[in-house]
């Protein structure tokens, strides 16, 4: 499972109904507001995979998170830690998550609270899914393997393609 993949199956799997059931916001929304920030999560975990410092803790967390069970996306969604999901999006984003949210809130018009909420529903799931698919396809306990796995999925994201696919998958 590559990149796309896991963008393709967040979209597509009910995520959508469960971040606008979570956050009292319309599909449309939710989905304006995805297209918005998952291509600068994705970004914020290129920062973390290609920075010497927080390396080995993001590969760490990226095993952790893939140990978790999504093949119910909306099951996942329902019960996921929120919490965990804001200090995922202050790892990924650091300082800059309110400025994310600010500009996600001009083009969408819905409320900064409620765009971090949304990224912090969508953080989990994007590091287990990640998570899971860099495991499966390094060696197991082998860090550098997993490394080369992760920046290969990293490096082939793209935001302007990231924000093609989502308008794809959400006409």
């Amino acid at each position: 499972m590559d990149m796309n993949d896991i963008l393709r199956m967040m979209i597509a799997s009910g995520a959508l109904d469960q971040i606008s059931e979570q956050t009292g916001v319309s599909t449309k929304d939710a989905a304006n507001v995805m297209e918005d920030v998952l291509p600068i999560l994705l970004k914020g975990m290129q920062g973390q995979a290609a920075n010497k410092e927080t390396q080995q803790s993001f590969l760490k967390a990226l095993s952790d998170h893939g140990k978790e069970d999504t093949s119910d996306v909306s099951k996942f969604l329902r019960n996921v830690d929120t919490d965990d999901g804001a200090k995922i999006v202050g790892h990924l984003l650091g300082d800059k998550q309110e400025a994310v949210a600010a500009k996600a809130k001009k083009k969408s018009g819905i409320d900064t609270k409620t765009i971090l909420k949304i990224m912090a529903i969508l953080a989990p799931l994007l590091m287990s899914k990640m998570g899971s698919s860099a495991e499966s396809k390094a060696k197991k306990n082998d860090a550098s393997d997993m490394m080369k796995v992760v920046s290969g999925m990293l490096d082939g994201v793209d935001a302007g393609d990231v924000i093609r696919l989502a308008g794809l998958l959400l006409k």
